[in-house]
């Protein structure tokens, strides 16, 4: 098993910032077209909606819609008191970084209901290739939640996994979906389905980001990380393509998920 590394070399988008968290959970996205989406699609939510918001905040006429099935009151209630107990004892100790990391999902947690509601909402659902009670698939949620077929789509997704079952859907609905942000997990059993989705979905979209996610481990076997973040903008969006001089991870823009490890170097050979 291998990755197909040159296939996975970004392109130069010269307006990359970084939205979210400063260490895990935030991602490194195009800012010219987080205006021009109607639609945040973000999958994969757990106790940080951070990027969610800062989306939002940038563009107040956007709508979020959050998928998770593993987020409800009982989930969002014990979220609330580890996080407060987590803040404090952080706060006694002066470990400033870690009291303002369990600070900012303490509040997260307070104000998820005020956040989700409106024209925003949340999904109990877990993301797959059907739709069934519990499982809503990817061609459901556009159709179904993402307003009428000329509305754009911003599509944020970690899922654990799943993210393979969903690439016939993203290709169905590429004409709606400026960008994607994903997480890409097990590229080390997963390699083959790793490279075909990539290779599926370069046929609508150019990579112009790429991050290895330092919590899970280097692999020896694929030589890459285990674990990694990528940013695509959809191809009608860009011209003069040019293969980015950047190397990886970026200064500025790329920082460990686990900031007491080291960030992981990516070369495309």
């Amino acid at each position: 098993m291998s990755i197909n590394k040159p296939a996975l070399q970004p392109n130069h988008c010269s307006d990359l910032i970084r939205m979210g968290n400063k260490f895990d959970g935030g991602y490194v996205v195009p800012k010219s077209y987080i205006s021009g989406t109607d639609t945040l699609l973000s999958l994969g939510i757990n106790d940080d909606w951070k990027f969610d918001k800062e989306f939002q905040m940038e563009n107040p006429n956007s709508k979020v819609v959050g998928v998770d099935y593993t987020v409800g009151l009982g989930f969002i209630v014990k979220k609330t008191l580890q996080n407060s107990v987590k803040s404090l004892i952080n706060t006694i100790l002066f470990r400033h970084d870690k009291r303002n990391k369990y600070w900012t999902r303490l509040l997260n947690c307070v104000f998820f209901y005020s956040f989700f509601r409106d024209k925003n909402i949340h999904l109990k659902r877990r993301v797959s290739d059907k739709s069934d009670q519990l499982d809503i698939s990817l061609d459901e949620l556009i159709e179904q939640y993402c307003g009428s077929k000329s509305d754009t789509v911003f599509l944020k997704m970690d899922i654990e996994g799943a993210e393979y079952q969903v690439i016939g859907d993203l290709c169905k609905h590429a004409n709606r979906i400026n960008v994607v942000a994903a997480e890409f997990h097990n590229l080390d059993t997963k390699s083959n389905e790793f490279n075909q989705f990539i290779e599926a979905i370069s046929e609508h979209f150019y990579i112009v980001h790429i991050h290895g996610n330092n919590y899970g481990r280097y692999v020896d076997s694929i030589d890459f990380p285990e674990t990694v973040e990528i940013t695509f903008i959809n191809k009608s969006l860009m011209s003069n393509v040019k293969v980015s001089k950047n190397s990886y991870p970026v200064e500025g823009l790329d920082f460990p998920n686990n900031p007491k490890k080291p960030d992981y170097r990516l070369c495309f050979e």
